[in-house]
């Protein structure tokens, strides 16, 4: 068989000629490279593929010499710090103690990292040589070699798939602020997160919907955002209930950074999805120092943390900071699924409304619907439903609808209250005179009775039926106990009126201890007793006595503490008793909660200046904190106006009535005899001579 040989090799080699029959070993010869030559004489030998000639492939490649191939230049030698190119290890010594070595790239002259081929060498001294030719590495040196050309493509294709993997998904942070386990349900996963928690789930990027649910209570939040692969942390707070903060740490090369100190603070309270950037430290303990370039000061970096507490859960704390803000619509949908986790308790439920309300008119409607649902006959919620529906225009339909139910349950006492409740005027306290001779034991319909008759200056029967009451149900009759307080007074027993208010106060469990405790000092002031008695010992921190000052203010005592006049709910307090205008700068300057703190006559006072002077941002602030149905609140702005309209077939709160009464008498455009009447009456009305009976007698005109 004759071949190509363009090496010339069959003549340099002619044990070659026998092997010219395989077809690997001919190609090699042909492509004229004695390398390939000698691979493929080495491959033919580790697989046995001419047992006939083995003795002849052991012989060739023992011989790697017979394959050399001449210089094209000199390799690369020397090191720096023992890191370098050298020749290392001898095979094959001839005769001339010339050798084939290996050269590499090595560290400490002798251990061979990447090999990079092999020589015919002399060695001439210490690391030198005279070099003839190169040769062919041997099968260890070649095998490593491929070794590492398929690690490097290994190596690229990984890194190729990772760099795929993270430009096409995203880790997505759930947080839990309930008190109770969720299940999340993605496309293609589901996990479970315990209550209080937080995990991290990799989702693929593009549109994601998520599902968040309780056992019981169903589902609780959706997630339908796009999610962008990046740097950013990308969270899903689960309807906006965990309290997550963002913290600018400022260090200095003089002082620890501090999370309280130095830097901006962005609390998350009601965000459900966010993607924040520039995150130093998340969900850990920031060290009390960083290093920093001698060029550097100070250095700032964020933390982002969730507020814990023990004793409260994380959506409660996210709740008291946004009310206390004013932003009860940013927990709206927190509010909700923690009154549905709770089963519509009605302090859960009552925050729910406040914060839907808040979002809109139609969001407070849509979630007492949703209440009435979950707690169907049930009196209290059937109430407050009623109040959202009436304060929302729905009157008329109300009382179809309920005329409807009394006529069908002619029988039952509640059909009949929740019908009557509706009723205002002489035909309601009518209406519920009647229901209690025909249901004597509902304490539903006395209490609405004894409420209706004081609003219409029936003192005396109010009073009696208060005792008749507390004998049908005492927890009925603790529900009226500010208006008890005010009847008892009207009726000179302000010692009586104080036994009950000592009781309140002292009663930890007991709701507006603070509220009774400065009622116990206007009623203690009339009564000649000490209105101290509550009011006297100031707390030690500066927050606590802020509060003190107003509800000293609140009992017409003078503040403890100077530098609290400047407050804003101190001052806002002071205000009402003495300058109209400074009461309506200071209402802009608190929040919607803080002004939910006042007396009902303060808030009178406060929304009746605002309604004279068409005072629109303080109005938004005081809208619905008196509980009024539209008609009503309605009437009540044109009584305040000076409109020829009455107050007497309105079923009004006392306090609310006095305030009205002074509003309506700044109107210069009464007659004088008509402002004194006015002024008389707010006067009579004011039964604990609180702020309104101070307002009388400092606010100007």
């Amino acid at each position: 068989m004759s071949i190509a040989d363009p090496a010339q090799l069959l003549q340099r080699v002619p044990e070659l000629q026998a092997l010219i029959d395989d077809p690997r070993i001919s190609r090699a010869i042909e492509s004229g490279d004695t390398f390939k030559v000698y691979r493929a004489l080495v491959l033919a030998k580790l697989f046995r593929r001419l047992p006939q000639h083995s003795d002849v492939l052991r012989l060739l490649t023992s011989e790697r010499r017979l394959f050399a191939k001449p210089l094209k230049g000199k390799p690369s030698l020397g090191s720096i710090n023992s890191v370098g190119f050298g020749f290392i290890g001898k095979a094959e010594t001839d005769l001339d103690d010339s050798y084939i070595a290996l050269h590499a790239f090595v560290i400490f002259f002798v251990i061979p990292l990447v090999p990079l081929g092999a020589y015919v060498v002399k060695s001439t001294g210490t690391r030198q040589w005279q070099i003839y030719a190169r040769a062919p590495l041997g099968i260890l040196g070649w095998l490593y070699t491929r070794g590492l050309a398929l690690s490097a493509v290994v190596l690229v294709l990984s890194g190729a798939a990772h760099s795929y993997h993270e430009s096409h998904t995203q880790d997505l942070m759930v947080l839990n602020g309930f008190d109770a386990p969720l299940t999340i349900h993605f496309d293609h996963q589901t996990m479970q997160l315990a209550p209080q928690a937080r995990a991290t789930v990799n989702l693929k990027t593009g549109r994601v919907h998520g599902v968040a649910t309780a056992a019981q209570s169903g589902v609780i939040d959706t997630l339908d955002e796009t999610l962008n692969s990046s740097d950013r942390y990308t969270i899903w707070n689960i309807a906006g209930a965990a309290p997550l903060v963002q913290n600018t740490i400022v260090y200095s090369k003089t002082a620890p950074g501090n999370p309280d100190a130095g830097g901006a603070q962005t609390v998350y309270c009601g965000k459900r999805f966010l993607e924040l950037d520039n995150i130093k430290y998340a969900f850990e303990e920031p060290p009390g120092s960083i290093s920093m370039s001698k060029h550097q000061t100070s250095v700032s970096v964020n933390h982002l943390s969730i507020v814990s507490n023990d004793d409260t859960p994380g959506v409660l704390a996210c709740m008291s900071y946004a009310f206390d803000r004013g932003h009860e619509k940013d927990m709206a949908k927190a509010a909700e699924a923690l009154a549905l986790l709770h089963d519509w308790e009605m302090r859960y439920a009552n925050n729910a409304i406040v914060a839907a309300q808040a979002v809109s008119r139609s969001e407070g409607l849509r979630v007492a619907e949703r209440m009435m649902q979950a707690r169907p006959g049930q009196v209290a919620y059937e109430r407050m439903a009623q109040n959202i529906r009436d304060e929302a225009g729905q009157h008329a339909a109300l009382l179809a609808e309920y005329a409807a139910r009394a006529r069908q349950q002619p029988d039952s006492a509640n059909a009949q209250y929740l019908y009557a409740s509706l009723m205002s005027g002489t035909e309601g306290i009518n209406a519920m005179q009647a229901l209690a001779q025909q249901f004597p034991q509902d304490p539903n319909i006395l209490r609405s009775l004894i409420w209706r008759r004081a609003a219409h200056g029936e003192y005396a029967n109010a009073i009696r039926e208060i005792a008749r009451l507390r004998q049908i149900s005492a927890s009925d009759a603790d529900r009226l106990l500010d208006l008890e307080v005010r009847l008892l007074v009207a009726q000179h027993r302000g010692f009586d009126a104080m036994n009950l208010l000592n009781a309140a106060v002292r009663d930890k469990t007991a709701n507006n201890r603070a509220g009774h405790a400065a009622d116990f000092g206007l009623v203690a002031r009339y009564f000649g007793a000490d209105p101290e008695l509550y009011l006297k010992a100031l707390p030690g921190d500066e927050k606590n006595s802020v509060a003190l000052d107003f509800y000293r203010v609140r009992a017409g005592l003078a503040p403890v503490l100077p530098q609290n006049t400047l407050a804003p709910t101190v001052k806002m307090a002071l205000a009402l008793r003495n300058a109209p205008a400074q009461a309506l700068l200071a209402a802009r300057e608190v929040t919607r909660y803080q002004i939910a703190s006042l007396g009902t006559d303060q808030l009178a006072l406060l929304y009746g200046e605002a309604v004279r002077t068409d005072d629109q941002t303080v109005l938004a602030k005081i809208a619905g904190l008196l509980h009024l149905p539209k008609s009503e609140d309605d009437l009540l702005r044109q009584f305040m106006r000076g409109d020829a309209v009455s107050l007497d077939e309105a079923d009004i709160d006392l306090d609310v009535q006095a305030a009205a009464y002074l509003i309506r008498s700044r109107n210069p455009q009464l007659p004088a005899a008509e402002r004194a009447a006015l002024r008389a009456r707010a006067a009579r009305t004011d039964l604990l001579h609180g702020t309104v009976s101070s307002a009388l007698n400092q606010w100007p005109g």
